[in-house]
């Protein structure tokens, strides 16, 4: 397991130590003080994280009060979930995963995601047929194309951007992406993704031929 360097030796070291405490205190005849040990380094485990888990928050809904709340939300997830922990991750990357993921859940997802005037260019056809749709009928076929083509890291990075409003360095640094054109790059394919997915089902729902060489939105 890589070192966080936002963690004290201490930290670290309960860190590490966790899987293989609640590993003992699991197995069939586990005693009464490996129990106890388990329970102690899990609930020092969770204090030393309260604090970073609502400074997550409070940075990705801008709220201080609804920050505190989320944050003891994903506390709670995080410790009904804690026998699916089997130390792959550390455990501070995992409860961030788990608080990051309830405060995206927790955003209005009434907000449009990605519309039709960030996908395409305003001369192009597709972008025409998407706006003559009813709304529900145009969310609908977007949310279809989201599902079918992009994988959930991509999905994950749309709503931080298109919702959230997040800056593509902190996507970044919030998704662990590596490669060099890091969460702007992993959204222009996502754009490009949908595009040509939504252009193919437009055309199998009778809007006409031409959107399969529809012209490219750009990027930004």
């Amino acid at each position: 397991m890589r070192r966080s360097s936002c963690l004290s030796p201490e930290e670290f070291e309960a860190d590490a130590a966790l899987p293989e405490l609640l590993d003992r205190a699991a197995r069939p005849g586990a005693t009464a003080s490996e129990a106890e040990e388990a329970r102690r380094a899990i609930d020092a485990l969770f204090a030393a994280s309260q604090d970073r888990i609502y400074w997550l928050c409070l940075r990705l809904m801008g709220r201080p009060e609804l920050a505190a709340e989320l944050a003891q939300e994903a506390m709670l997830v995080a410790y009904q979930h804690l026998p699916e922990f089997r130390g792959e991750s550390s455990f501070h990357t995992w409860l961030h995963a788990i608080a990051r993921n309830v405060c995206l859940k927790a955003k209005d997802r009434k907000q449009e995601l990605l519309g039709e005037e960030d996908l395409f260019e305003p001369e192009d056809p597709a972008r025409s047929a998407l706006a003559s749709m009813r709304r529900e009928e145009r969310d609908a076929l977007l949310g279809e194309a989201r599902e079918a083509v992009l994988e959930p890291d991509e999905q994950e990075a749309l709503v931080m951007r298109y919702q959230l409003g997040i800056g593509y360095d902190e996507i970044t640094e919030l998704l662990h992406i590596t490669d060099t054109s890091g969460a702007r790059g992993l959204l222009q394919r996502c754009k490009r993704k949908l595009r040509r997915e939504l252009e193919h089902r437009l055309a199998v729902l009778g809007h006409g031929s031409s959107l399969e060489f529809g012209s490219i939105g750009t990027d930004e």
